[in-house]
């Protein structure tokens, strides 16, 4: 749902700004669309209004990323880590470290990217009044748009729906009326879902209507409608999820599905040793390479293949292992959740377990995934029953043995 990958640009005050490939799309169509408004709204020639639409669609983007930056900021200041913020077809996305922790501090981070832009709406404005008194047409044109445009992102961003702002708003009131976390965003999810799949009719009821009416042109804008409704809809899905398997899991640890016995060499081992013991019989493996009985790297067979054969036999595996990152290494103790989080943003398929440095062995994503499905079945069955729907069964596997 959320970019794994992108391109960073710029670090404010501690959060990494990215830039992920679909911005470039939608860049070059925003940048089509603020054109033809120039085009057909001022009397400027190409050579005066290009020059001012490129430096338009570029603010509206600085626009967004303020809107997210300012979510980050107050999320940063109350306890929430955020580090990175993601640019993307859909607009900007800001990473939580972790969930908020009380309706107060939600509340704060929510109503604070729609202040911003209708904050940057009333500047705009402003700008663009004063380029209108002192007569530059297209520059007074360009603030215009992005006064419409700021007010226009705050205001959507108020429907109440989650994961807009709106439905975090919405989210934050109910949780301090019911003291429920849960609760709160399933009733704010399920609203996110009816908005975008209003939006999403919406969009198909344009397109309807532009191939039986010639006179409409509404193909784009409905198709935009569509894939921006079917994007709430799997965001608010996916918020409500990662909530309830964050309180399902919390009593789990990365230590309860440790896989030991993993295979490892030392930095001083040959290739050729490696390759023989180890990666010919499982091409596919990922070996853990330790330098004075700590892990310090891992190799894999086209690390290997990066050495002419002829050479394994005088290479050591320390010279082509490659290092680890901080996303690669769990340790026994971290919430499950955590680890599940960390497997999704790197989409790798384990986790090295280690324990002061020294390795205990590996935690997979299939077994992590499988208890999150199951945590999660578990978890529907007791919303259920709180929502007053529990039903026998419900409630006999509610009760049962082994719940988390």
């Amino acid at each position: 749902m959320i970019p794994r990958k992108g391109l960073r640009i710029a670090t404010f005050r501690g959060i990494d700004v990215f830039l992920h490939w679909s911005w470039f799309i939608v860049f070059t169509i925003l940048l089509w669309v603020v054109l033809q408004f120039f085009r057909d709204n001022v009397s400027a020639s190409p050579a005066a209004y290009v020059p001012m639409a490129l430096v338009t669609t570029f603010l509206f983007f600085a626009s967004v990323l303020s809107h997210e930056i300012s979510h980050s900021l107050v999320a940063n200041r109350n306890g929430v880590p955020i580090h990175r913020i993601t640019l993307f077809v859909f607009g900007g996305v800001a990473q939580m470290g972790r969930e908020v922790t009380s309706p107060g501090v939600e509340f704060k981070m929510a109503v604070a990217g729609p202040l911003c832009s209708y904050l940057l709406a009333l500047t705009f404005g402003g700008a663009a009044y004063l380029a209108f008194v002192l007569e530059a047409e297209v520059i007074s044109f360009g603030f215009v748009l992005l006064a419409a445009v700021n007010f226009g992102l705050g205001t959507f961003n108020l429907v109440p729906g989650f994961p807009l702002d709106g439905g975090r708003i919405l989210r934050a009131l109910l949780w301090h009326h019911w003291g429920d976390m849960e609760r709160s965003t399933h009733a704010a999810s399920r609203l996110g879902e009816a908005v975008g799949a209003a939006l999403a009719l919406m969009g198909l009821a344009m397109i309807f209507v532009d191939l039986f009416l010639d006179q409409y042109d509404l193909v784009f804008a409905g198709t935009w409608l569509i894939l921006i409704g079917t994007f709430l809809v799997q965001a608010a899905a996916n918020g409500f999820r990662q909530v309830r398997l964050r309180k399902y899991l919390a009593d789990v640890r990365v230590a309860d599905l440790l896989r030991t016995g993993i295979p490892a060499v030392d930095f001083s081992t040959t290739l050729e040793e490696a390759y023989r013991v180890h990666l010919e019989r499982s091409p596919q493996s990922m070996l853990a390479v330790l330098h004075q009985g700590r892990l310090a790297g891992e190799l894999g067979l086209q690390d290997l293949k990066k050495i002419r054969r002829s050479l394994w036999e005088d290479t050591s595996v320390g010279t082509v292992a490659r290092p680890l990152k901080s996303g690669q290494v769990t340790t026994p103790g971290q919430p499950l959740f955590e680890a599940l989080h960390l497997l999704e943003k790197t989409g790798r398929g384990f986790l090295w377990v280690v324990d002061e440095g020294r390795l205990l062995g590996v935690i997979l994503a299939e077994d992590v995934r499988r208890m999150a499905t199951e945590a999660l079945r578990r978890g529907k069955t007791i919303l259920s029953r709180k929502e007053g729907r529990p039903g026998r069964r419900a409630l006999s596997e509610a009760n049962g043995p082994g719940e988390v």
